[in-house]
C-alpha cells in the first residue's frame, strides 16, 4: 500500500499568498516587455496558492456556518479539522493537493526562467532539456545570479523532487536520494507535505525577484 504523510495541525493550510509580494513584483514590470511573462507566472503561483487553501476554506466555512446558528463553545476548529481527518477521502486530497501545489509551484518558476531566456534570445523553441541550456542560462545572467536560481542545492532538490513526481511516479530517484536536506521519503516514496510547499514558495520568493531584478537591468 502506497505511503501517504498528512500534517494534522490545521494551520499547515492555512493562507500563504503574498499580495503585497505580487504588488511589487507587477510594479517592477509595469509596461515592459517582462510585463505579460510575470503576469503569466503570477496566474498560476495565485491558482496554486488558492488551490493550497481549500480544505482551510472548508472547515473554516463549516466551523463559522454553525458559529453564525448556534455559538460554539465546547470546539475549536482544530477539532473540526480533526473530524475531517477522520475521512480517507478527505486525508487523500489532502496528500495529492501538497503533492500537486509543490510541482506547480516549483514548474512555475521554471517555467518563468525559460520564458525569460526566450525573450533574450529570441528562440522560442528554447527548452530545458537542451544541450546548452545551462551555458545559455549562464551567457544571459551571471554566474553568481544563475548559482542563486538554478545550481545551489534547494532548486536542485526541488527540481528533481518535481521530476520524480511527475515523472516516476513519486518515487524518489537515486539522483534525489544523493542529495542534502530532502522533504521525507519512506520506502523510496517521497511524502510531500503542507510545510514542504510553504517552504518552496518562501525559498523561491527572493530568486524570483533576483531574476527579475536582473533583466530589468538589462533593459
Amino acid at each position: 500500500m502506497k505511503a501517504i504523510f498528512i500534517e494534522s495541525d490545521i494551520k499547515s493550510f492555512e493562507e500563504f499568498h503574498d499580495k503585497e509580494w505580487f504588488e511589487n513584483l507587477f510594479s517592477l514590470v509595469e509596461k515592459t516587455e517582462f510585463e505579460q511573462i510575470v503576469e503569466n507566472f503570477a496566474a498560476h503561483w495565485w491558482g496554486s496558492s488558492r488551490t493550497f487553501v481549500l480544505p482551510w476554506l472548508l472547515v473554516n466555512g463549516v466551523y463559522d456556518a454553525i458559529d453564525s446558528v448556534v455559538r460554539i463553545v465546547d470546539k475549536t476548529r482544530q477539532d473540526y479539522w480533526d473530524e475531517y481527518l477522520k475521512i480517507n477521502a478527505f486525508k487523500s486530497s489532502l496528500w495529492k493537493l501538497s503533492e500537486s501545489c509543490f510541482s506547480t509551484i516549483y514548474y512555475a518558476f521554471e517555467n518563468l526562467i525559460v520564458e525569460l531566456l526566450k525573450k533574450f534570445t529570441n528562440n522560442d523553441k528554447l527548452r530545458i532539456t537542451d544541450r546548452n541550456f545551462n551555458k545559455v542560462l549562464e551567457f544571459q545572467f551571471s554566474k553568481s545570479v544563475v548559482s542563486k536560481v538554478w545550481g545551489n542545492n534547494f532548486i536542485s532538490v526541488s527540481r528533481e523532487v518535481r521530476n520524480c513526481i511527475v515523472h516516476n511516479g513519486g518515487k524518489a530517484s537515486r539522483k534525489l536520494l544523493r542529495m542534502q536536506e530532502l522533504p521525507l521519503i519512506q520506502n523510496d516514496e517521497i511524502l510531500i507535505s503542507a510545510k514542504d510547499v510553504r517552504t518552496l514558495y518562501a525559498g523561491l520568493k527572493p530568486r524570483v525577484n533576483l531574476l527579475i531584478e536582473e533583466s530589468m537591468a538589462k533593459l
